[in-house]
């Protein structure tokens, strides 16, 4: 009877202490014990995900990044993942809840080509970020 008891507590306790250590682990994602990293809000108005875009027409870009706290800036780019080049970039640097990133680029691209946006909103001076990126495709003439 005793064996049984013993047996008991045993499991009750290598349960108690596995269910303990798995809350930690989903709750502290940074492995510091500081409280976690806030994260931004990035809309990506314009280019759509997924469009195609003919030759010499403009891609207007349009992108809104909003947080309930001060972040610290923001950087964009519109790479030519094909081609392996930044064909146009925007950033900001200044200490704000919301930002506003406009522009455009017309397609001048010479070979089918792979677009991507990529959107990096500055959290903190401590290089933590929140990223959105979309892809698209641009045809040459």
């Amino acid at each position: 009877m005793k064996f049984k008891i013993f047996s008991i507590f045993i499991a009750a306790t290598i349960f108690a202490v596995s269910c303990k250590k798995d809350k930690e682990e989903t709750t502290n994602t940074n492995n510091n014990n500081s409280t976690p990293t806030p994260v931004a809000s990035i809309t990506i108005h314009s280019p759509i995900a997924g469009t195609t875009i003919e030759h010499m027409d403009t891609v207007e870009i349009d992108v809104h990044i909003d947080a309930d706290f001060e972040m610290h800036g923001y950087d964009a780019y519109l790479i030519n993942e094909t081609a392996d080049d930044t064909v146009w970039t925007a950033s900001l640097h200044d200490h704000a809840n919301s930002y506003e990133v406009t522009g455009e680029w017309i397609n001048v691209v010479t070979d089918h080509s792979d677009m991507k946006l990529k959107v990096v909103a500055e959290i903190d001076h401590d290089g933590n970020t929140t990223e959105k990126e979309i892809e698209f495709h641009c045809h040459p003439m």
